[in-house]
């Protein structure tokens, strides 16, 4: 056998080696979970509410509530993290709203952090279907509206529970920050940057879309539905964030962050894009009757 066709199928041999380890786990491709407490909110001066939630399978999810001090929160903002670590280190992103009067709700989802259970998509998102209902029923109990803000991996779990919410009862906005409308697309824009150009057509072809926030972002209406995204993003690229919008409905905004990474352009409540998106919050409040 001449040493060209020896080339040829050892290529062959190791692409189907890399496409099987590659789309073999999709789930392990999705979720990066850990179990370790990485900044604990008593350090950071919050003393949040632990609450444990059952899900209809039985697992055991974990959520923390940052309610501001002495105040009546202006209304109660659900995050969605990103698909690492777990909560302990994501909760930091946001938790500065509290000190503005914003009450803060985050949860862990299965697999994550004192979660029970495996992370696997389909599991995650019927979980996020029930925080959805805990989260409306305890803004309806205290009279304030409530906020989904879903970040990463997080924004595309929020936008897909909240496209199949029914009754979105009080629902003021839905944040998709640094997110993305399909898995597939996503899935290719990363193995192109981590392999090379064919591999990156192939994963994206062989990418299962099952569940995507792409189907049903145009259900998010009459919702007003915030995408942020960087144009830097390395992690999720640019044109994912703005082609979840280009699904989108109407009542819709896209703030287009110049220069701006991956979840990095609130800088915990210090950048001028904080201070913006607080006069938004503070701008859609007032419009808004129980």
């Amino acid at each position: 056998m001449k040493p060209a066709s020896l080339m040829c199928i050892n290529f062959k041999y190791i692409l189907s080696i890399l496409l099987f380890l590659l789309l073999g786990n999709c789930s392990s491709m999705l979720f990066y979970p850990t179990r370790e407490m990485y900044i604990p909110p008593e350090k950071m001066g919050f003393q949040p509410e632990k609450v444990s939630l059952q899900m209809k399978d039985g697992t055991n999810i974990k959520v923390w509530i940052f309610k501001p001090s002495k105040v009546k929160a202006k209304a109660s903002i659900l995050q969605f993290h990103g698909n690492g670590d777990n909560m302990s280190s994501h909760y930091i992103s946001l938790v500065w709203l509290v000190e503005k009067g914003y009450e803060l709700v985050i949860w862990d989802y299965r697999g994550y952090g004192d979660s029970e259970g495996e992370a696997e998509k389909e599991p995650i998102l019927e979980d996020s279907k029930e925080i959805l209902k805990f989260q409306q029923n305890r803004a309806k109990e205290l009279g304030i509206p409530w906020i989904v803000y879903g970040q990463s991996m997080g924004g595309a779990l929020a936008i897909r529970a909240v496209g199949e919410m029914q009754n979105k009862e009080g629902l003021l906005l839905v944040v998709g920050d640094g997110t993305f409308a399909y898995y597939s697309h996503v899935a290719k824009t990363v193995a192109e940057r981590v392999f090379f150009f064919p591999i990156g057509q192939l994963v994206g072809l062989f990418f299962s879309d099952h569940l995507s926030p792409g189907e049903v972002a145009d259900q998010i209406s009459p919702v007003k539905l915030l995408v942020v995204h960087g144009t830097a993003d390395q992690i999720v690229s640019y044109p994912n964030g703005m082609e979840l919008f280009q699904k989108a409905k109407d009542p819709k905004i896209f703030w287009e962050i110049k220069g701006g990474g991956h979840l990095d352009w609130m800088e915990m409540g210090r950048s001028k894009g904080a201070k913006n998106f607080l006069k938004f919050l503070e701008e859609l409040i007032s419009h808004w009757t129980p």
